[in-house]
């Protein structure tokens, strides 16, 4: 089992790797609150409509549900633009902070001695440093964005 040390190491270690993309993880970030907030929004129209309609539907005209459905159809728009920035440009974040980890990966085991790669074989490193790789660019693209939006979700 990990400490919450060695926890923090790992974070510390994984931080410079994300940093050097920090725009393009600001940006993914700011499309992550857009989507959310759209998300968040049809929730509160649904409930003026309702309660209009329940209370005064005389002040419930067609030009009101127009307009709400025009608001709704511009979220909508920003909403999509904003997913696909995040699935664009994050998973290119993803695979520039892959290719500088395996960049560094490579670098490590050049300097590696003869030893150990005559107890370890060469396809079981190469492997696990592809695989745990591929789980490093997902965890640098989704991981940030869940946690914002989770936070902005709690906040609100």
């Amino acid at each position: 089992m990990k400490t919450k040390a060695n926890k923090q190491g790992l974070m510390r270690r994984f931080w410079p790797y994300l940093r050097k993309y920090r725009r393009i993880l600001i940006l993914d970030l700011f499309c992550a609150a857009l989507t959310t907030l759209c998300d968040m929004v049809l929730p509160l129209i649904m409930r003026y409509l309702t309660n209009t309609a329940t209370t005064d539907l005389a002040a419930l005209t067609a030009q009101v549900v127009l307009q709400l459905g025009a608001l709704y159809l511009v979220l909508r728009l920003i909403d999509g633009a904003a997913n696909y920035y995040m699935a664009d440009m994050g998973h290119v974040m993803g695979v520039y902070v892959e290719t500088d980890m395996r960049r560094d990966a490579f670098a490590h085991l050049q300097r590696l001695g003869h030893t150990y790669y005559s107890n370890t074989k060469v396809g079981q490193i190469m492997g696990r440093i592809t695989n745990d790789l591929f789980d490093v660019t997902e965890f640098a693209h989704h991981c940030p964005e869940e946690f914002f939006i989770a936070a902005i979700k709690i906040a609100a």
